[in-house]
């Protein structure tokens, strides 16, 4: 699925660079490799685990 997505974002970008310029291009394809950099960083983030701080009272109630 990956490797879709990337070829499909290559081939969109030499039709970009063909109408529109390479400098055009350069920036669309940076644009675009940020945005799955920045999904890939929220997708990391979301794996690790947060521990969850208990009140007293569930304290007392777990030890009891």
């Amino acid at each position: 699925m990956k490797k879709i997505i990337y070829t499909a974002l290559f081939v969109a970008g030499l039709f970009i660079g063909i109408f529109k310029g390479q400098e055009v291009r350069q920036r669309w394809m940076a644009k675009m490799k940020n945005k799955a950099e920045e999904k890939k960083a929220v997708i990391a983030s979301a794996d690790t685990e947060v521990e969850v701080s208990l009140d007293e009272f569930e304290l007392t109630a777990y030890h009891s």
